[in-house]
Protein backbone atom coordinates (compact mmCIF):
# COMPACT_ATOMS: atom_id res chain seq x y z
CA UNK A 1 0.00 0.00 0.00
CA UNK A 2 2.89 2.14 0.88
CA UNK A 3 4.63 1.88 -2.61
CA UNK A 4 0.88 3.04 -4.14
CA UNK A 5 0.67 5.85 -2.03
CA UNK A 6 4.82 6.97 -2.91
CA UNK A 7 3.28 6.83 -6.49
CA UNK A 8 0.52 8.98 -6.29
CA UNK A 9 2.81 11.51 -4.62
CA UNK A 10 5.47 10.94 -7.48
CA UNK A 11 2.95 11.19 -10.32
CA UNK A 12 0.71 14.43 -10.08
CA UNK A 13 -3.06 13.99 -10.07
CA UNK A 14 -3.30 15.51 -14.04
CA UNK A 15 -1.89 12.99 -15.28
CA UNK A 16 -2.77 9.95 -12.76
CA UNK A 17 -5.69 8.84 -14.81
CA UNK A 18 -4.12 9.28 -18.19
CA UNK A 19 -1.44 6.90 -16.62
CA UNK A 20 -3.58 4.66 -15.38
CA UNK A 21 -5.79 4.06 -18.28
CA UNK A 22 -2.93 3.80 -20.53
CA UNK A 23 -1.37 0.56 -18.13
CA UNK A 24 -5.11 -0.50 -17.68
CA UNK A 25 -4.95 -0.91 -21.44
CA UNK A 26 -1.72 -2.32 -22.19
CA UNK A 27 -2.84 -5.18 -20.12
CA UNK A 28 -5.82 -6.15 -21.32
CA UNK A 29 -3.62 -6.69 -25.02
CA UNK A 30 -1.56 -8.57 -22.98
CA UNK A 31 -4.55 -11.22 -21.85
CA UNK A 32 -5.87 -10.91 -25.48
CA UNK A 33 -2.51 -12.26 -27.02
CA UNK A 34 -4.13 -15.80 -26.25
CA UNK A 35 -7.56 -14.84 -27.49
CA UNK A 36 -6.73 -14.87 -31.50
CA UNK A 37 -7.91 -17.43 -33.86
CA UNK A 38 -8.01 -20.83 -33.39
CA UNK A 39 -4.99 -22.49 -34.98
CA UNK A 40 -7.03 -25.95 -35.67
CA UNK A 41 -9.95 -24.47 -37.08
CA UNK A 42 -8.01 -22.52 -39.66
CA UNK A 43 -6.05 -25.46 -40.40
CA UNK A 44 -9.30 -27.67 -41.12
CA UNK A 45 -10.43 -25.18 -43.69
CA UNK A 46 -7.41 -25.41 -45.80
CA UNK A 47 -6.84 -28.71 -47.81
CA UNK A 48 -3.00 -30.24 -47.66
CA UNK A 49 -1.15 -32.06 -50.46
CA UNK A 50 -2.33 -35.35 -50.51
CA UNK A 51 0.31 -37.41 -52.45
CA UNK A 52 -1.31 -40.99 -52.01
CA UNK A 53 -4.74 -39.77 -52.71
CA UNK A 54 -3.99 -36.52 -54.97
CA UNK A 55 -8.08 -35.93 -55.69
CA UNK A 56 -9.45 -36.30 -52.28
CA UNK A 57 -8.30 -33.45 -50.25
CA UNK A 58 -7.22 -33.98 -46.10
CA UNK A 59 -7.40 -31.08 -43.32
CA UNK A 60 -4.19 -29.48 -43.36
CA UNK A 61 -2.36 -30.85 -40.19
CA UNK A 62 -4.02 -34.30 -40.11
CA UNK A 63 -1.67 -37.15 -39.86
CA UNK A 64 -1.37 -40.40 -41.98
CA UNK A 65 -1.81 -43.81 -40.35
CA UNK A 66 -0.44 -45.93 -42.18
CA UNK A 67 -1.47 -49.39 -39.90
CA UNK A 68 -4.83 -48.76 -40.72
CA UNK A 69 -4.40 -47.91 -44.33
CA UNK A 70 -4.24 -49.63 -47.60
CA UNK A 71 -4.41 -48.59 -51.56
CA UNK A 72 -4.93 -51.34 -54.12
CA UNK A 73 -4.87 -50.61 -57.59
CA UNK A 74 -5.71 -53.10 -60.40
CA UNK A 75 -5.87 -51.67 -64.33
CA UNK A 76 -8.60 -48.05 -64.15
CA UNK A 77 -10.10 -49.08 -60.94
CA UNK A 78 -8.64 -48.63 -57.18
CA UNK A 79 -9.64 -49.66 -53.88
CA UNK A 80 -8.66 -47.29 -51.28
CA UNK A 81 -8.91 -46.84 -47.02
CA UNK A 82 -7.00 -44.33 -45.78
CA UNK A 83 -7.23 -43.41 -41.97
CA UNK A 84 -6.16 -39.74 -41.09
CA UNK A 85 -5.92 -38.20 -37.63
CA UNK A 86 -5.93 -34.37 -36.22
CA UNK A 87 -6.98 -32.36 -33.67
CA UNK A 88 -9.47 -30.28 -35.75
CA UNK A 89 -13.53 -30.09 -34.52
CA UNK A 90 -15.73 -32.28 -35.60
CA UNK A 91 -17.83 -29.48 -37.02
CA UNK A 92 -14.99 -27.68 -38.56
CA UNK A 93 -14.08 -30.87 -40.30
CA UNK A 94 -17.37 -31.96 -41.70
CA UNK A 95 -17.30 -28.30 -43.16
CA UNK A 96 -14.02 -29.02 -44.61
CA UNK A 97 -15.41 -32.12 -47.09
CA UNK A 98 -18.71 -30.28 -47.72
CA UNK A 99 -16.68 -27.24 -49.00
CA UNK A 100 -13.56 -29.55 -50.44
CA UNK A 101 -14.96 -32.43 -51.95
CA UNK A 102 -16.40 -30.12 -54.87
CA UNK A 103 -13.56 -28.21 -55.16
CA UNK A 104 -11.71 -31.35 -56.15
CA UNK A 105 -14.46 -32.58 -58.34
CA UNK A 106 -16.95 -35.02 -56.44
CA UNK A 107 -20.56 -34.53 -56.21
CA UNK A 108 -22.13 -34.87 -52.98
CA UNK A 109 -25.00 -38.08 -52.80
CA UNK A 110 -25.35 -38.00 -49.40
CA UNK A 111 -25.28 -37.27 -45.98
CA UNK A 112 -26.07 -38.55 -42.38
CA UNK A 113 -24.63 -37.89 -38.72
CA UNK A 114 -25.13 -41.42 -36.23
CA UNK A 115 -23.58 -42.85 -33.56
CA UNK A 116 -21.10 -40.33 -33.01
CA UNK A 117 -20.02 -40.11 -36.46
CA UNK A 118 -20.82 -37.36 -39.36
CA UNK A 119 -20.65 -39.41 -42.88
CA UNK A 120 -20.40 -38.04 -46.45
CA UNK A 121 -20.61 -40.08 -49.86
CA UNK A 122 -19.33 -38.83 -53.00
CA UNK A 123 -19.06 -39.89 -55.94
CA UNK A 124 -16.71 -38.83 -59.44
CA UNK A 125 -16.65 -41.02 -62.42
CA UNK A 126 -16.79 -44.33 -61.90
CA UNK A 127 -15.52 -43.55 -57.92
CA UNK A 128 -17.79 -43.18 -55.11
CA UNK A 129 -15.91 -41.80 -51.91
CA UNK A 130 -17.23 -42.36 -48.55
CA UNK A 131 -15.86 -40.26 -45.97
CA UNK A 132 -16.38 -41.12 -42.14
CA UNK A 133 -15.43 -38.40 -39.14
CA UNK A 134 -15.38 -39.15 -35.53
CA UNK A 135 -13.51 -38.17 -32.18
CA UNK A 136 -12.00 -40.86 -30.27
CA UNK A 137 -9.04 -39.38 -28.31
CA UNK A 138 -8.61 -36.78 -31.43
CA UNK A 139 -10.60 -36.72 -34.75
CA UNK A 140 -9.99 -39.28 -37.21
CA UNK A 141 -10.79 -39.31 -41.11
CA UNK A 142 -11.29 -42.54 -42.54
CA UNK A 143 -11.09 -42.55 -46.58
CA UNK A 144 -12.71 -44.88 -48.79
CA UNK A 145 -12.59 -44.55 -52.40
CA UNK A 146 -13.61 -47.67 -54.59
CA UNK A 147 -15.55 -48.36 -57.63
CA UNK A 148 -19.40 -47.10 -57.95
CA UNK A 149 -21.45 -50.58 -56.07
CA UNK A 150 -19.32 -51.55 -54.01
CA UNK A 151 -20.15 -51.13 -49.78
CA UNK A 152 -17.43 -49.53 -47.75
CA UNK A 153 -16.40 -51.09 -44.17
CA UNK A 154 -17.50 -49.28 -41.28
CA UNK A 155 -14.66 -48.07 -39.16
CA UNK A 156 -14.26 -50.08 -35.20
CA UNK A 157 -16.62 -49.04 -33.22
CA UNK A 158 -18.48 -46.57 -35.52
CA UNK A 159 -21.19 -49.05 -37.23
CA UNK A 160 -24.88 -47.24 -38.27
CA UNK A 161 -27.16 -47.99 -36.25
CA UNK A 162 -29.69 -50.45 -37.00
CA UNK A 163 -32.76 -49.43 -39.15
CA UNK A 164 -35.94 -50.58 -37.67
CA UNK A 165 -37.78 -53.47 -39.17
CA UNK A 166 -40.79 -52.46 -41.43
CA UNK A 167 -44.13 -54.30 -41.84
Amino acid sequence: MQAFQRIARIIRPAIALPVLAALGLAGLMVLSLGCGPNKDMAAATAPAINPRLPDVPVPFGFKFNTGDSYDRVSGEYRSVKHLYEGSAPLRQVTEFYRQQMPAFGWTLREENFGNGTQRFVFSKGADVCYVSIWDSWGMKVLIQVMPVGVRPTEPAGRTAAPKPAGP
